[in-house]
């Protein structure tokens, strides 16, 4: 059950709480196909996981979602939560994003990994959508 990381839902989060990045296994394969892991694809050091997360706003509402486990920081964990069952992520990258067509959340927003597997738990706090400037190679949070 191979799928781009885009794709995941709410029912796959729930189904399967980790999924690996593909290429780990086969280099050949895009870096954006996730499969749901296996106990000795978690133990290995050197995969890339997504793990299912809790993701809580400023105010106390709750979401379900994923980050990548790892460094900190929402350049590396790249969350992504869902708000009525629609994807929302926190980290563009090198693009600027559009705040008007950003999903108004109330931020900081807290995201905390479900351990499973010998994982430990990981906490990552968004404070805002986050994107690399090119030219000053900061990264900056709207």
């Amino acid at each position: 059950m191979a799928k781009f990381i885009w794709e995941i839902t709410v029912q796959d989060i729930n189904e399967h709480a980790v999924w690996l990045f593909k290429y780990c296994k086969d280099d050949s394969v895009n870096e954006t196909i996730v499969t749901p892991a296996s106990e000795a694809d978690i133990l290995n050091p050197n995969n890339q996981l997504i793990v299912k997360s809790q993701f809580t706003d400023a105010i106390g509402n709750k979401f379900l979602g994923y980050i990548n486990i790892g460094l900190a920081g929402i350049e590396y964990t790249q969350p992504c939560m869902f708000v009525d069952d629609e994807p929302v992520g926190f980290w563009f990258g090198i693009s600027t994003p559009n705040t008007i067509d950003l999903p108004k959340l109330n931020f900081p927003i807290q995201a905390v990994s479900e351990p499973i597997y010998g994982l430990p738990s990981q906490i990552e706090t968004i404070s805002g959508y986050g994107y690399l400037d090119m030219y000053s190679n900061k990264i900056y949070l709207d």
